[in-house]
């Protein structure tokens, strides 16, 4: 397991002492920022999502984040699934794929900053079609999911 995925699991999730089920900071972040699904413009009850891909925004990488954002717009997810660079000390594009109980996915991405003082911003929602979907789907594992609330 990469670095940044040890990492991503142990501050994703924390036991909450009057329920089993973790609260997932990062599931709740994504809520409030999409404020509703976009696929079914519904609530988050049985919504899934997965952390993706990251890369680290920095002046000096400036073309490395190119390629990410060109990547995600173009649904190259193999490629964009390359991209599992972190430094805690830079702000980072995150990518996360969102599924839709009826099984469409979204593709998100993820301005995070490393300044814990600032919010975490969604720059773009990408509702994808069933073919696009699927092709994103199965590149993530199924341990990978985790409830949006």
């Amino acid at each position: 397991m990469n670095r940044f995925k040890r990492w991503w699991s142990t501050v994703s999730g924390k036991l909450k002492p009057e329920e089993i089920q973790p609260d997932d900071v990062t599931g709740r972040e994504l809520c409030r920022m999409l404020q509703r699904c976009p696929i079914c413009g519904g609530g988050f009850d049985e919504h899934l999502y997965a952390h993706f891909a990251v890369t680290v925004m920095a002046d000096e990488r400036n073309g490395r984040v190119k390629e990410f954002l060109r990547a995600c717009e173009e649904h190259q997810w193999e490629t964009v699934q390359t991209f599992q660079e972190f430094d805690a000390r830079r702000d980072a594009m995150v990518a996360y794929a969102m599924r839709c109980p009826g099984g469409r996915l979204a593709a998100l991405l993820e301005r995070s900053p490393s300044e814990s003082y600032e919010e975490d911003r969604l720059i773009a929602c990408d509702v994808l079609d069933e073919a696009t979907s699927q092709r994103l789907g199965i590149l993530v594992s199924p341990g990978d999911w985790r409830r949006m609330q």
